[in-house]
């Protein structure tokens, strides 16, 4: 059993928050962190990438004490609680008297976080950090990739479980450009600025217009489903932690997503 500020400082040994913190100054928005404390003891931990109706019951199934999920549980400022609204999840998790725990940015930037296990899956073997935040940390992996570029989207779908993936373009890869989560914005920038020369861009939640761009770029574009991406890597995470604490630990899969 560990105290939960015990556990927070396990898991931060892997995702320091302070790389959450240096994202906020430099521009981006996140709220990592114990965010829902309930119980001064941790035992029994699921971990799940979503707060969600199914987690939820899978933590009550297990006898959760504590949730760990990636994407915050609490985002944007929180104005009421309902049942049926939108925050019914987190208003859930606090009457059943659990914990919750959130590792957003911290984690997708770590060195071996969610955004460096994308890049892992796809095929990568030494990565160069597109969008550095402190000199160790960053967000985006650039890696040579070379072979056809639908041999490497059958690949992908086998290794990440979806068949959602899709692919815009075809022929010879030899430089892959990949952004965990919604990194679309990043990746358009990345282009355009010349901080990549990759001739595949890998990332979800693409707007039509930066697919557009990036096509008339001249780049081969992957949209992997963004529970699709981050998940691979999440499920790394808790197989880190549960290891590390050895305490009983369950992982929830939402295969409404897959």
């Amino acid at each position: 059993m560990f105290k939960i500020e015990e556990f927070l400082a396990v898991l931060e040994e892997y995702a320091p928050l302070k790389i959450s913190y240096k994202a906020i100054e430099k521009g981006d928005y996140d709220n990592s962190g114990l965010l829902v404390k309930n119980s001064q003891n941790v035992s029994k931990i699921l971990f799940s990438l979503d707060l969600s109706d199914l987690s939820f019951e899978a933590a009550k199934k297990m006898g959760a004490d504590t949730i760990v999920t990636h994407h915050p549980a609490i985002y944007n400022p929180v104005k009421k609680l309902s049942f049926d609204g939108e925050n019914k999840d987190l208003l859930i998790a606090i009457k059943a008297g659990m914990n919750v725990i959130s590792m957003h940015l911290n984690l997708d930037m770590a060195n071996d976080g969610i955004d460096a296990y994308l890049a892992e899956g796809l095929g990568g073997k030494a990565f160069k950090i597109l969008d550095d935040l402190d000199g160790e940390h960053g967000y985006g992996r650039e890696f040579v990739l070379k072979g056809d570029a639908e041999e490497i989207l059958t690949e992908v779908k086998k290794t990440f479980g979806s068949d959602k993936i899709l692919l815009y373009g075809n022929g010879e890869v030899n430089k892959v450009a990949s952004f965990c989560g919604g990194g679309s914005d990043y990746a358009f920038s990345c282009v355009l600025g010349g901080k990549t020369d990759a001739d595949l861009i890998v990332t979800s939640d693409m707007p039509h217009h930066v697919l557009k761009e990036l096509i008339e770029c001249g780049k081969k574009v992957m949209i992997i489903p963004h529970y699709v991406s981050e998940n691979y890597g999440f499920k790394k995470f808790y197989l880190w932690a549960k290891e590390k604490t050895c305490l009983e630990a369950e992982y929830f899969e939402d295969k409404r997503f897959m």
